[in-house]
C-alpha cells in the first residue's frame, strides 16, 4: 500500500501521543504514517525544521493552533502555498467565526476542537482516507434515531425534557448524541446547557452548500456531558430564512453522523416542525395535567395521528410531565379523553429542575431529583439498556438500586 506521509506540528505532548496511537492503529487500512513531529511554538520553527518539512513533503499536516491561532493561520497559509494538494487538519480551541472563516481561506480543510477524543480523530482519519482513496468501507454507522420533542402549549417543560433526554442518552449509551434546537425564534436549549454557541442552525443552513463532515464540527458546540448542540439563533429574526425543505436536507445529513438526534421543536406546526416530524423515528408529545395543555393536544392530535399512520403504532408517545399522583385529573382520564396511552410520567420536582435551569447544569447530571430518576428510567427503557448494563462506575452506577424492582414507569401509568 502506498504510504500517506504526515507531519504533526504541536507543543501539546498529549495530542501528539494520541495522534501516534490512532494513526498507528489505522496504518494498515489507511497507509498513514507520521514522518515528522515539530514540538515547538510557531515562532521557534527555524530553517532547519522547515528543511525537514520540505524533504518529507507530507501530504497531510496536523496543525495545532492552540498556542497562537493567528500565527498558526499564517503558517497554515504558508504550508498550503508550498504544496497545493496538501491537506491540513487544524486542531485547537473553539475559534471565533471570523477566525474560522480565515482558517478555511488559509487552506485548513477540517478543524477539530479540543479536547479531542480518540473517536473524533478516528472519524477524521476515516474521512481523509476516503478522500485519498485509501478506504472505501469505513466505520459506517446506521442512521441516527431521531427523537422529536413537541408540545402544543408553552410552559409544559418540553425544552427541559428534550435537553435532559439528550444528556441522559449519551450518559447511558456512550454514543454520539446531538441536540438540535428547532425552536428557531425563541429556543433555550443553550441556556439550559449553560453554553454560549458561536453558531446556530441558521448559520449551518446558510453555509450548507459547502459543509462536509469535517466542517460540520465547526458549527457544533460540545457540552461537558459529551452531548453536542446545534442551537437556535439568539436573534429571532434569523428564523425567517429557514424552510421545511432545508430542514429535511440538513436532518438527513446529520443522521449520517450521529447515533441519536434529539430535536426540540417549536410549539406550532411551522414548516420546520412538520419537516422534523417527517424525519422522526418517534415524537414525544409533552403535556402537563391541566385543561389548557390537554385541550391543545386534543386539537393537534388529528394531524399527528395522520402523520403517524405511516410511521407505526408506537411513533407518537405521550409523556406527562410534572406528574403527581394527587393530580385532580387521573392518568386513566387523560387516556380516555385523548384516546392515546400514556407512555411515561415524569415526577414534579420544581425546585430541582429550576435550580438546574438557573445553574445551566442539566438535572440528570445529578442523582437527587425525582424528575431525573424518572427521566433516566425513560431513557434506559426506550434504548433497551437495562440498569445492569449501564456503566457501573459512572453516573448511572446506582441506577438499579434507585429504581428497585420497578423497571418501567409505563406500568405505573396505567
Amino acid at each position: 500500500m502506498i504510504e500517506i506521509k504526515s507531519a504533526v506540528i504541536s507543543t501539546d505532548a498529549d495530542l501528539r501521543a494520541l495522534l501516534r496511537q490512532v494513526i498507528e492503529d489505522e496504518s494498515e487500512e489507511t497507509g498513514l504514517r507520521i514522518g515528522l513531529e515539530i514540538p515547538v511554538p510557531f515562532t521557534e520553527i527555524d530553517d532547519a525544521r522547515l528543511e525537514q518539512l520540505r524533504q518529507l513533503d507530507p501530504e497531510l499536516i496536523f496543525l495545532d493552533l492552540e498556542d497562537d491561532p493567528v500565527m498558526g493561520l499564517k503558517f497554515a497559509q504558508f504550508l498550503g502555498e508550498g504544496a497545493p494538494g496538501r491537506r491540513i487538519i487544524g486542531v485547537g480551541p473553539p475559534l471565533a467565526p471570523e477566525l474560522l472563516l480565515q482558517a478555511m481561506q488559509a487552506g485548513i480543510s477540517e478543524y477539530l476542537q479540543k479536547p479531542l477524543s480518540e473517536e473524533d480523530l478516528q472519524d477524521a482519519i476515516d474521512r481523509l482516507s476516503r478522500k485519498f482513496g485509501r478506504k472505501n468501507e469505513v466505520r459506517r454507522r446506521d442512521p441516527a434515531k431521531l427523537l422529536a420533542i413537541f408540545s402544543p402549549k408553552g410552559g409544559t417543560g418540553s425544552t427541559c425534557v428534550a435537553t435532559n433526554i439528550a444528556v441522559a442518552l449519551h450518559l447511558v449509551t456512550r454514543k454520539k448524541v446531538l441536540l438540535v434546537d428547532l425552536d428557531l425564534e425563541l429556543g433555550e436549549t443553550a441556556l439550559l446547557l449553560g453554553v454560549e454557541p458561536r453558531f446556530s442552525f441558521v448559520d449551518l443552513v446558510r453555509n450548507f452548500h459547502r459543509v462536509d463532515a469535517g466542517l460540520l464540527a465547526s458549527y457544533i458546540e460540545r457540552h461537558e456531558s459529551g452531548v453536542e448542540l446545534l442551537s437556535a439563533p439568539f436573534h429571532p429574526a434569523k428564523a425567517e430564512t429557514v424552510t421545511g425543505d432545508q430542514i429535511r436536507q440538513i436532518l438527513h445529513f446529520l443522521k449520517q453522523h450521529y447515533d441519536y438526534i434529539v430535536v426540540d421543536t417549536s410549539k406550532s406546526f411551522s414548516p420546520p416542525t412538520l419537516a422534523t416530524f417527517e424525519q422522526a423515528d418517534h415524537v414525544f408529545l409533552i403535556t402537563n395535567v391541566d385543561l389548557p395543555s390537554l385541550r391543545n393536544i386534543t386539537r393537534c392530535l388529528p394531524l399527528l395521528e395522520r402523520m403517524g399512520s405511516v410511521k407505526g403504532e408506537d411513533w407518537l408517545r405521550l409523556v406527562v410531565n410534572r406528574y403527581q399522583a394527587s393530580d385532580p385529573i387521573s392518568l386513566k382520564e387523560i387516556e380516555k379523553t385523548l384516546g392515546l396511552p400514556v407512555y411515561w410520567t415524569l415526577g414534579n420536582d420544581f425546585e430541582s429542575v429550576m435550580n438546574s435551569i438557573n445553574s445551566g447544569k442539566p438535572v440528570v447530571m445529578t442523582d437527587k431529583s425525582v424528575f431525573a430518576r424518572d427521566l433516566k428510567s425513560l431513557v434506559t427503557t426506550m434504548t433497551g439498556i437495562t440498569p445492569e448494563q449501564a456503566d457501573g462506575d459512572g453516573l448511572f452506577g446506582g441506577i438499579r438500586r434507585m429504581f428497585g424492582p420497578k423497571s418501567s414507569k409505563r406500568s405505573e401509568a396505567r
